[in-house]
């Protein structure tokens, strides 16, 4: 997961209108200090992409943690992400996969 994606994971995790709790967002802390869940850092290249990502599909109100995700799924040369907001991953087109290609949201339906 990028590191950008780490507070606003832990923001979900602690809403108690989403089931949430403090104790999640401290659950998934720990996974992260016991190496269970990477996190990725972003770099200078990561940061161009989600800016043209961001240019490109203004019309969506992407938001930089989702760019960041579908430019990490294009370094990393990956084919399926885990988010829970599916809207903009069925438009946006990774330079990564062969055109009309989306990425595999994951958990499935």
């Amino acid at each position: 997961m990028p590191s950008l994606a780490v507070t606003e994971i832990c923001r979900l995790l602690s809403d108690p209108v989403r089931r949430g709790s403090p104790d999640l967002a401290a659950e998934f802390c720990a996974a992260i200090a016991d190496d269970e869940l990477r996190v990725i850092e972003v770099t200078p290249h990561d940061y161009r992409r989600m800016s043209e990502l961001l240019a490109a599909y203004a019309s969506l109100r992407l938001q930089a943690v989702d760019a960041c995700v579908i430019a990490l799924a294009e370094r990393f040369d990956l084919r399926q992400v885990a988010t829970l907001d599916q809207r903009d991953y069925l438009v946006v087109a990774p330079r990564h996969l062969p055109k009309g290609q989306r990425l595999t949201i994951l958990p499935g339906d």
